[in-house]
C-alpha cells in the first residue's frame, strides 16, 4: 500500500468511525476508487482501529480518568456506568462470536444492501429531529441493553454505529451529552476485544512473513491520519448532537443510500460497448477480401463438436449470435458453440467439478471463424486492441481451442454477477484485478483454478477466456453453416 493510499484510508476511517455515516460503506468506496483492499491487509486494519480507539480515549480522557478513579474508590456512579457499558457490549459480542461467518457474508460488495442500510441510518437520524427539547435523564440498565442492540445492528454495512446508538438513546429521552459520551465509550469494549484477537493473528502473520513490518511508512501514515481525523470527528460529533444537527447527516445518508441502490440495482453484467472505428459493413468487406495467415490443413474441423449436443447442462449465451456484444452487431448465423473434442472432454470435467460447488457453466463463445477475428481487430480502437486477437497470428478461438465462459447458480438458474461484464474492455476484466468485492474475486479465482486444473490457461487480460493447453488444431475460417455442410459429407 502506498503512503498516499494509507493517508486517504486513514482519514476516511477516522472521520466515518464517529460521524453518523457508516465507516464500512465509505471504506469500501474509498478502497474501490484506490483499487486497494484494506480489509485483506490485517495489520493496516488493526493499526487504524487502534488509532481511532486512542482518539476516543484522548477526547474523553477526563471522563475516563474520573471513571477509573471512581472504580478504585468503589463509587456507585462509576461502577454502574462501567456495568452498563459492559452490558451494552453483550449483544454485539454474542453476534460477533457466534455468527462471525454470517456477518462476513454481508461484506460482499453488495451495494444495494449497503444503500438500503444507509436509508435505515437516515431514518434513525431523521426521527431525532423531532426530539427538540433535551432532558436530564440518565441511562438505565434497560436503556443500555436497547442501545447495545442498536450497536449490534450496526454490524451490517451501511448502518452507522454512532448514528444508530445516539439516535436510539435520544429517542429514549436520554440527555444528549450523556447519550453521546455513552455511545463513544461503549465502543471501546468491542474495539479492544476485536483488536486483541486480530492483533494476535496479525503478529503471527508477521512472524511468518518476512516482508511485512509493523513500522512500514504506510502503517505510520495510516495511524496518524486516522488518529487526527478521529479526534476531529469526535469533537465535531459532540457539537453536532448538542446542537441537534443530525438531520443534515440524515439527508446525506439518504442521498448516498439512494445512489447506491440505483447503481447497485443495475446489472453489473451489463454489456460493455465500444464505438467501432469503421462501419460494420466496411468491416465485413475488409474481412471478406483479406487472407488469413495460414489455414488449417489438418482437417481440424473434424475435431469440432457441438457442446450443447454433447452436454445439455451447458447454458448458451452466444453473444455474437445477437447484437448483445461489444460492437452491437450480429456476427454468427445462429447460437452455436463448437469446440475441440479433446478440450470438450476437459471442459466437462471442469463443469462437473463446478457443479459440486453449486455452479454451472454459461458459454459466451467457443470456435470463432477467422473473418470475425479480423472484423474485431479492424473495428477496435488502437488503445483497446490488447483485448482482441491479432488476425495476423490468428486466435485460439479460430482453432476451436478457446472458450469464453461465465457461471450460473444451479439452485436459482440465475447468472452469477462476476467482477466484470463479458467482453468488458477495462482492467476489471484482468484475472489479477484486485478491485470488486471479495466474493466476486473469490468466485473468479475459483473458476480459474478449476479450469487450470483441467488443462486450460486463462488469458492475461480476460478472466472469462480460457485456452486449451494441448491444442494441435490449425486456424479455420468456416462459418457455422459451412461446418455443418462439410461435416455432413
Amino acid at each position: 500500500m502506498e503512503w498516499y493510499e494509507a493517508l486517504i484510508l486513514g482519514i476516511v476511517q477516522g472521520l466515518t468511525e464517529f460521524l453518523p455515516i457508516s465507516s464500512s460503506g465509505h471504506l469500501e468506496i474509498a478502497s474501490y476508487i484506490l483499487k486497494t483492499n484494506p480489509s485483506e491487509n490485517l495489520m493496516f486494519t488493526v493499526v487504524v482501529h487502534i488509532a481511532t480507539a486512542i482518539s476516543i480515549i484522548y477526547v474523553f480522557r477526563k471522563d475516563i480518568t474520573q471513571i477509573i478513579k471512581g472504580l478504585i474508590q468503589l463509587k456507585k456512579e462509576q461502577i454502574d456506568f462501567v456495568l452498563k457499558i459492559l452490558l451494552s457490549s453483550v449483544p454485539v459480542g454474542i453476534i460477533g462470536v457466534l455468527y462471525e461467518k454470517e456477518v462476513e457474508s454481508f461484506f460482499t460488495g453488495n451495494i444495494v444492501l449497503v444503500g438500503s442500510m444507509l436509508l435505515i441510518t437516515a431514518a434513525f437520524l431523521f426521527f431525532t429531529y423531532f426530539k427538540k427539547s433535551d432532558s436530564e435523564k440518565n441511562i438505565s440498565y434497560s436503556d443500555a441493553i436497547i442501545i447495545g442492540l442498536a450497536q449490534a445492528l450496526a454490524i451490517l454495512p451501511g448502518i452507522s454505529r454512532s448514528g444508530s446508538t445516539i439516535s436510539i438513546a435520544l429517542l429514549l429521552n436520554i440527555n444528549r451529552e450523556k447519550a453521546t459520551k455513552f455511545s463513544f465509550l461503549m465502543v471501546l469494549v468491542p474495539i479492544f476485544g476485536i483488536l486483541i484477537l486480530k492483533s494476535l493473528k496479525g503478529f503471527l502473520e508477521i512472524s511468518e512473513t518476512s516482508n511485512i513490518y509493523l513500522f512500514e511508512p504506510s502503517y505510520i501514515v495510516g495511524f496518524f491520519s486516522a488518529l487526527l481525523s478521529g479526534v476531529f470527528a469526535c469533537k465535531v460529533m459532540l457539537k453536532i448532537v448538542k446542537e441537534s444537527k443530525l438531520i443534515y447527516f440524515s439527508a446525506y445518508c439518504l442521498l448516498v443510500g439512494s445512489i447506491g441502490i440505483y447503481f447497485g440495482s443495475k446489472n453489473s453484467d451489463e454489456t460493455f460497448y465500444i464505438t467501432p472505428i469503421k462501419e460494420i459493413s466496411e468491416l465485413r468487406e475488409i474481412s471478406k477480401n483479406s487472407n488469413p495467415p495460414y489455414l488449417d490443413s489438418l482437417d481440424s474441423h473434424k475435431k469440432l463438436i457441438d457442446l450443447k449436443k454433447l452436454d445439455e447442462e451447458f447454458k448458451l449465451d452466444i453473444r455474437y449470435a445477437s447484437s448483445n456484444n461489444f460492437m452491437r452487431s450480429k456476427f454468427y448465423e445462429n447460437e452455436r458453440a463448437f469446440f475441440d473434442i479433446s478440450a470438450a472432454d476437459r471442459l466437462i470435467e471442469a463443469k462437473n467439478e463446478l457443479k459440486e460447488l453449486g455452479y454451472g457453466i454459461i458459454i459466451y463463445d467457443a470456435y470463432r471463424p477467422w473473418f470475425v477475428t479480423k472484423m474485431f481487430w479492424e473495428g477496435t480502437p488502437e488503445n483497446l486492441k490488447h483485448f482482441v486477437a491479432n488476425p495476423e497470428n490468428g486466435s485460439s478461438h479460430n482453432k476451436g481451442c478457446a472458450i469464453d465462459i461465465g457461471l450460473y447458480d444451479i439452485e436459482t438458474g440465475e447468472s452469477v454477477i462476476m467482477i466484470s461484464g463479458y467482453d468488458e474492455f477495462t482492467e476489471r476484466a484482468y484475472p489479477n484485478y484486485v478491485g470488486g468485492s471479495k466474493r466476486q474475486r473469490d468466485i473468479r479465482d475459483m473458476l480459474i483454478q478449476v479450469m487450470e486444473k483441467n488443462d486450460f490457461t486463462v488469458y492475461e487480460y480476460e478472466w472469462w477466456h480460457f485456452n486449451y493447453n494441448k491444442c494441435d488444431s490449425g486456424i479455420m475460417n468456416y462459418s457455422f453453416s459451412e461446418l455443418d455442410s462439410i461435416n455432413s459429407i
